[in-house]
């Protein structure tokens, strides 16, 4: 062995420098390997997303060299690119919470009218969008009901929509914050945006160009953890893109879906020929989320709390009083209802009774021409009357699910008329005895009692104390 090098057993080599630096080498590139991966994995997610789609995606027009969908058109690392300020009006911006080229929202505007810069999801989603070509969002009972009747362009007209209409409503901004803010949800911090509590902006999928296929596109994610099957559901999830999370599977058989506007054969949403809801998303279970029969949530718009909604409690054959939840949920129907197709005799589902609603079977998410964020078209029908809270023109709406006089009598001149439900046909509530009970005497309305404001008891959560029944 003379002359030989002996041979050391790699246990017993000593730490040399070369060994160190080796060793470091390894570890360098196992944490650049690893965190490639995740990076990949959520880089995955985000371009199968609105923002990150190398079509449809994110992209500014001041910034013509950066790929569509690239983080940059939103983050900034430096607060500019090689020196030069993009914010706002070419203003220096300076940091920005989350690394975004404007501030990410105004806690001081508490109430519409909003300003682009309030909110810098209204810098893109506005009608003079930094986005390359413009966004176009229109409103839900155009998107998904087909409606012709165009109130909004963009999420900005969208909660702007007070200052063209007497009576519109919106999601308040402001209120949304408020209340996110307080639930002590992991993912809302004190710099974010309030759009985020609905939406995960990595994750959200672009509906609009998969009408046909919308619960497969969701754009929304649960503010609350909830476990579905094996698997937990929340805010780094989309909440409707799984089979289990669609209308057909909250509650099997019994929701309908409405018609597609100006149509008797196909159904919302986005005119499917699918009538029970199996590529709706369960938005019950995810409007509920914060409307429930709990939380106590704040109306700025309205100086008052809002009313709870209970959708899930079912009454039982031994109660002696119909419990308070609310009838266009799972309660189920006690008494005699007189609907519209396709509600009546419905072929799929076997029912004309007992149904449940989506809330945006009703309801705009984010702001319409009507009080209570109430949808512009509803079950293919317009409502192009205006509605007030202070008389009974919320009729017009409901008359589009429900029969009125002309609807039950075939005499056009009844239209908003509705003493055949409340006075003369089968289970009526109210005999036509003690008008002034309710009426006020005088003229108009049949019989010349004049009608009563609807909203006095149709509405949620309220039972009548006069016929001791849920009224909505």
């Amino acid at each position: 062995m003379d002359g030989q090098k002996k041979l050391i057993p790699m246990d017993a080599m000593p730490v040399t420098r070369q060994k160190t630096k080796f060793i470091s080498v390894l570890m360098a590139l196992f944490v650049f390997m690893y965190g490639w991966a995740v990076s990949f994995s959520w880089a995955g997610k985000y371009t199968d997303s609105a923002h990150g789609d190398k079509i449809f995606g994110v992209k500014r027009s001041a910034l013509s060299a950066y790929g569509r969908g690239n983080c940059g058109h939103c983050h900034l690392q430096h607060g500019s690119i090689e020196g030069q300020a993009i914010g706002p009006n070419s203003q220096a911006i300076g940091p920005n919470s989350f690394g975004l080229f404007a501030p990410n929202y105004n806690t001081n505007v508490t109430e519409s009218p909003y300003e682009a810069s309030d909110n810098i999801c209204f810098l893109c989603h506005g009608p003079s969008s930094y986005q390359s070509g413009g966004i176009t969002n229109y409103d839900y009972s155009k998107t998904f009901g087909g409606s012709s009747f165009v109130t909004v362009n963009t999420i900005f007209d969208a909660f702007n929509l007070k200052n063209l209409y007497t009576n519109s409503s919106y999601h308040d901004l402001y209120d949304i914050y408020s209340f996110a803010k307080n639930q002590g949800w992991s993912f809302f911090k004190d710099k974010s945006n309030p759009c985020v509590a609905c939406h995960n902006v990595h994750l959200a999928k672009l509906i609009k160009h998969n009408v046909q296929n919308a619960a497969d596109y969701s754009a929304v994610s649960l503010p609350v953890s909830k476990n579905i099957g094996n698997r937990q559901e929340g805010h780094n999830t989309l909440w409707g893109d799984d089979t289990d999370e669609r209308m057909s599977e909250l509650y099997p058989s019994h929701y309908q879906a409405p018609f597609y506007y100006s149509s008797q054969s196909t159904y919302e949403p986005g005119g499917v020929s699918d009538y029970t809801g199996q590529k709706m998303p369960d938005y019950v279970t995810f409007c509920t989320a914060c409307h429930n029969s709990t939380n106590e949530i704040y109306s700025t718009e309205l100086g008052r709390y809002l009313r709870k909604i209970d959708w899930y409690t079912i009454m039982n054959d031994g109660d002696s009083a119909e419990v308070y939840s609310d009838k266009h949920g799972r309660n189920p129907a006690s008494v005699i209802i007189y609907m519209k197709k396709p509600y009546v005799s419905t072929v799929g589902i076997g029912r004309d009774i007992n149904f449940i609603t989506s809330c945006t079977d009703c309801h705009e998410p984010h702001g319409s021409p009507n009080p209570f964020l109430l949808r512009s078209e509803v079950n293919g029908v317009i409502i192009s009357q205006q509605i007030n809270i202070d008389d009974n023109t919320i009729g017009y709406f409901c008359k589009a699910c429900h029969k009125d006089d002309a609807a039950l009598y075939g005499n056009s001149s009844l239209t908003n008329k509705w003493e055949g439900v409340h006075h003369i046909e089968y289970d009526a509530p109210y005999p036509r005895q003690h008008c002034k009970t309710c009426h006020d005497m005088g003229g108009g309305g049949m019989g010349g009692k004049p009608p009563i404001p609807c909203l006095k008891c149709h509405k949620h959560g309220y039972k009548d104390s006069l016929s001791g029944r849920i009224c909505f």
